[in-house]
């Protein structure tokens, strides 16, 4: 299969370039550049040439250097503006605010656009992204394009002091955010309303409209906060029980928008509008409406990363089926891992990007095997066994890398995941319909879906909740370096390729690469434990 998935190797060495120039002195982009353009050179010839061992090697190499090129350049902008800023003596400055304000247990937390610092009574334009607190009793809270002006100066993210510690600074960094401040009651005056020419302005407009609409028609505390979570993705409504069940259920992924959310969405348009595409000009009429659908989506959603990513793959999905040639669904999503990797080479550390990727990676690769170990002919248990399979493939292929992030291990997930992904696939897109109703303006037919949606919300929230009253129900204190999550995955892949081509000898490897963990661990307990 991987065989025929050739960007999924392109994908994997621009990856390794771009963690690698992360350890690397730091390196002139130009001399990059130049450099990735001869091993470019090299690899067309190669090519042209009909020398295939010599050409994958050049655009090995080629990819490598591509991803150091992407990073370094992007990390040198946040330099300069890191040192730029720094270096101005100014005693305020002024934002534009771009995301709806996000409350958490003491104040508001605002994703803000700073474009301008005050020096000497004059003003200097400038341009970088930041984080403000603001106090919950204030006398406003600043929406979605409004110009604030805050007196003060801005401060550095709080940097790991050690090195096990959670790097809130590098967090945020590859992100995009290089600053934050907190600003009390007097320090902060909006100095203009809302300028609708930000489509994040568009986006944070349509987000709280649908918060209106589900708040109005959802009318149970707790099922109204679960929409929220997971087609807003703010979290302000759910109480700290209800998160703990997603936690103890491993389900919590759901609770924040992400690829899974819209993955759901697709699937869905792609059942309902399937008809369209046996028309003359179908092919068309389908894409068109699916792109509509979720733009749609991303909008509502407050256009985050994750849906603005994941909305890119499967667009990039549609236009594979439609271009009416044999596709491969690991290639697929390889090109659309590419593409997003390249404009924004810091995605490679969001833990989002990391799941949803690895999870459609696992459901592709993984489903099929896990899905064949039994057969039922009954339609009930073969619905059931299903979602149990796909919830295997995608907590299989993503629990090295949550372990490593979480620390801690759901052991019920199996029962509780097939429930859930069946009541998500029909929340998520009954949800949706709920917000066109509204605009159709159907009171009555809006009333009835808000009921709906608040059935399979708590009926969502009933699953989780079971394994909390069964006996360890969660694992904890589960430490993972990074070569034991790499590891893993390799004895996950060689163990698929086993299966895939049938040979025995793979399997030998894979057990192999069991002990060469097992070693690992237990060197690194012993290490840590008990060696002073």
């Amino acid at each position: 299969m991987l065989s025929r998935a050739p960007f999924v190797s392109v994908v994997l060495f621009l990856v390794i370039g771009i963690v690698v120039s992360d350890h690397l002195p730091v390196i002139p982009v130009t001399f990059l550049w130049g450099i990735w353009g001869i091993a470019a050179a090299f690899a067309l010839w190669f090519y042209y040439q009909k020398k295939l061992a010599a050409f994958t090697v050049a655009l090995s190499v080629c990819m490598l250097l591509l991803g150091s090129s992407v990073r370094t350049a992007s990390e040198s902008e946040r330099e300069r503006q890191l040192a730029k800023l720094s270096a101005l003596p100014y005693t305020a400055y002024l934002v534009r605010i771009i995301s709806l304000p996000e409350q958490k247990e003491n104040s508001f937390r605002l994703e803000t656009l700073v474009t301008g610092v005050r020096i000497k009574g004059k003003w200097q334009l400038t341009e970088t992204k930041s984080l403000l607190y603001i106090p919950l009793r204030g006398s406003g809270v600043p929406q979605p394009g409004d110009e604030v002006l805050v007196k003060g100066r801005l401060e550095l993210p709080m940097a790991a002091s050690n090195p096990g510690q959670f790097d809130y600074r590098r967090y945020l960094r590859n992100k995009g955010v290089l600053w934050t401040d907190y600003a009390g009651t007097y320090a902060f005056q909006v100095v203009s309303s809302a300028s609708q020419r930000d489509p994040r302005v568009w986006s944070a407009s349509v987000s709280q409209w649908a918060d209106g609409i589900f708040k109005d028609n959802v009318k149970d505390k707790n099922a109204y906060g679960l929409v929220k979570a997971m087609l807003l993705g703010r979290r302000d409504d759910l109480d700290k029980k209800q998160v703990g069940d997603y936690v103890i259920s491993g389900a919590v992924h759901i609770l924040s928008v992400s690829g899974m959310h819209v993955a759901i969405i697709f699937f869905a348009l792609t059942f309902l509008l399937g008809w369209l595409k046996r028309w003359h000009f179908g092919r068309w009429v389908y894409f068109v409406s699916i792109a509509a659908f979720l733009g749609f989506y991303a909008l509502i959603a407050g256009l985050a990363p994750s849906v603005q990513r994941a909305t890119f793959m499967c667009l990039v999905f549609v236009i594979a089926e439609l271009s009416g040639r044999k596709q491969n669904s690991m290639n697929t999503l390889a090109i659309s891992g590419l593409l997003i990797l390249l404009m924004d080479p810091g995605a490679v550390y969001d833990v989002g990007f990391q799941l949803s990727y690895l999870a459609m990676a696992g459901i592709f690769l993984l489903y099929e095997p896990i899905y064949k170990l039994f057969e039922p002919a009954n339609r009930i248990v073969r619905f059931v066994w299903q979602a149990s399979a796909l919830a295997f493939a995608a907590q299989l292929a993503t629990f090295p890398i949550a372990v490593y992030y979480f620390h801690q291990f759901p052991t019920y997930f199996w029962l509780v995941n097939p429930f859930v992904i069946a009541f998500t696939n029909v929340l998520l897109p009954a949800a949706l319909v709920l917000l066109v109703t509204s605009m159709a303006g159907i009171p009555w037919l809006s009333a009835l879906i808000g009921k709906f949606v608040g059935l399979c919300a708590w009926l969502t929230d009933f699953s989780v909740s079971v394994p909390r009253s069964l006996p360890g129900f969660v694992i904890e204190n589960i430490q993972l370096n990074a070569a034991e999550v790499v590891l893993l995955y390799a004895i996950i892949g060689m163990c698929w390729y086993a299966w895939h081509s049938r040979v025995y000898t793979y399997v030998r490897v894979a057990c192999l690469l069991v002990l060469l963990f097992v070693i690992t661990s237990v060197s690194m307990s012993l290490q840590t434990y008990i060696m002073p």
